[in-house]
């Protein structure tokens, strides 16, 4: 929502974290998902054609008259809005309770005096009698079995065997535990939640309506099923995939984005409603076992001790805010390009090029001539020479390993040129070419080069820089003892002057074509 009238519906939000996910995925793609307000057909056609007609950056854009806006991330403010205390006469509900973070969340909740906790989940717990047998045995039902004793331990919960989609069931579980407690539902916290990281492409329409079945299902049932009853709580647990999107993760990302735009919704119609978007918990739940901590952590997403996750929940709870994300490292180059910042006017346009040899001074001046504008003005200037031979720390080996690096990502983005500065992700990279980066980087080198190296070092200058530390060596030159031929031109210091060599050679070349014709003319004539 941009204006306080709109009224976006969850697929809204769900479409721009989709295709976010899959320009993580396919790089050749680049999706807007444009939102326009209720207009004449006309202009909506021009807002449409302008957005088509540039790169398209972000993957979410809302347009409202001739002003655009697209979605940043801004740091809470200081002091937060803070909400009003919530009254303790009721109980809790908690979906997926008796998974890794639920556990974590419903023992917490627990520790608070007067307590009580219904936990709803889609597997029923075994008989009771049967429970000494199930921890022997360690069957599929024992680890759900410790957890609920855990909690039994510290305080009063019940366990009801419910489809979280199905509000009927819902219902019916909250009736049962408020008959048998005598006071009413009062707080709502959503945590079920499926996740299967594959490609988009092996995704079938089933899977996808499982994948947003727990979620998105389970958060409406559960919004319907709060109607009914005196809440003043609703807090659903979601992921910063949902506004990032993620690779092998376009489902799950969805699926976020809507439990996001629920907390939205629900305070737009002056419902209690908050949306937590965390990063990642240590070894729980979903990340339990998880290998790539480190590349996550390089990305921009903290890894989160249980402690500090919970002390988190307890701070945002007190917080009057829709949505918040937890976890997220605004000094990471990738969270730090999401978050809102003074726009900086640019006073003049400048750009580095290296010239390869056989480049034409004349095409470079035709599109520098382009770039400025009929109005514009532009001065070519060259970058003097580089006297490699004097460089300390291996100059001449850093050049070569510039260029390895070069070549490689030149082949694994699909590009035919990138520049040192360039920054991977920038250019198209995202967390699935950097595995491929890595292995041809390491086969290339024969190095050791890690996923997380990348992320640290993302353009070819900081890598080669890196590497060269480490001690890796491109691969030897070719021999060049024998020295330049005796007729070969001095060597140029530096790009422009080779493109100044190759321009007076063409036109030398262009001269003598033209004497040959004239010859050939005048034989003929």
């Amino acid at each position: 929502a941009v204006t306080p009238d709109d009224r976006p519906g969850g697929s809204h939000a769900a479409a721009g974290a989709l295709l976010k996910s899959l320009r993580e995925e396919l790089p050749w793609l680049r999706g807007v998902h444009l939102d326009l307000s209720v207009g004449e057909a006309g202009e909506q056609a021009r807002a449409v054609l302008a957005e088509a007609s540039g790169f398209p950056v972000d993957a979410e854009v809302a347009r409202r008259g001739d002003r655009r806006y697209v979605r940043r991330l801004a740091p809470l403010p200081d002091p937060p809005p803070r909400a009003a205390p919530a009254p303790s006469d009721g109980f809790h509900l908690l979906s997926g309770g008796l998974g890794g973070v639920g556990g974590e969340v419903a023992a917490h909740l627990l520790t608070e005096p007067g307590t009580r906790l219904l936990l709803i989940g889609r597997t029923a717990l075994p008989p009771e009698d049967t429970w000494e047998r199930h921890l022997a045995d360690a069957g599929p039902a024992s680890a759900r079995i410790e957890a609920f004793r855990r909690l039994r331990r510290l305080g009063e919960v019940r366990y009801e065997a419910a489809d979280v989609t199905d509000a009927a069931q819902v219902r019916a579980a909250v009736r049962r535990a408020a008959d048998a407690w005598e006071i009413p539902l009062v707080s709502v916290l959503h945590l079920a939640g499926a996740f299967d990281e594959r490609p988009v492409r092996e995704l079938t329409p089933e899977e996808w309506r499982e994948a947003l079945a727990a979620k998105v299902d389970g958060a409406w049932s559960l919004h319907e099923v709060a109607a009914d009853h005196p809440v003043t709580s609703f807090v659903t647990f979601s992921s910063v995939n949902g506004f990032f999107g993620g690779a092998m993760n376009a489902a799950y990302s969805a699926a976020n984005a809507a439990l996001d735009d629920l907390a939205a919704r629900r305070r737009r119609e002056g419902l209690p409603g908050q949306s937590l978007a965390w990063s990642m918990w240590r070894e729980r739940g979903m990340s339990l076992g998880y290998q790539l901590t480190s590349l996550t952590e390089a990305r921009g997403y903290r890894v989160l001790d249980a402690q500090a996750a919970l002390r988190s929940f307890d701070l945002a709870r007190t917080l009057d805010l829709p949505h918040l994300l937890v976890g997220a490292d605004r000094t990471a180059p990738w969270v730090r390009s999401h978050v809102l910042a003074p726009v900086r006017q640019v006073r003049r346009t400048a750009a580095r090029v290296a010239l390869d040899e056989g480049t034409d001074l004349g095409a470079l001046y035709g599109a520098a001539a382009r770039a400025a504008g009929p109005d514009g003005t532009f001065v070519l200037r060259s970058a003097g020479a580089a006297n490699r031979g004097a460089e300390t720390g291996g100059g001449e080996e850093l050049r070569r390993l510039e260029t390895e690096l070069a070549t490689v990502w030149c082949t694994v983005l699909g590009r035919d040129r990138v520049g040192r500065d360039e920054n991977f992700f920038d250019l198209g990279g995202n967390s699935l070419l950097l595995v491929a980066a890595q292995t041809a980087v390491n086969k290339a080198l024969g190095c050791e080069l890690g996923v997380v190296d990348l992320f640290t070092h993302p353009t070819v200058r900081a890598l080669a820089r890196h590497l060269s530390a480490q001690g890796t060596a491109a691969p030897a030159a070719p021999d060049a003892a024998s020295g330049p031929a005796p007729d070969a031109p001095a060597p140029a210091h530096s790009g422009l002057e080779r493109a100044k060599q190759q321009a007076e050679r063409q036109r030398a070349a262009r001269s003598a074509r033209r004497s040959a014709q004239q010859r050939k003319d005048r034989r003929h004539g």
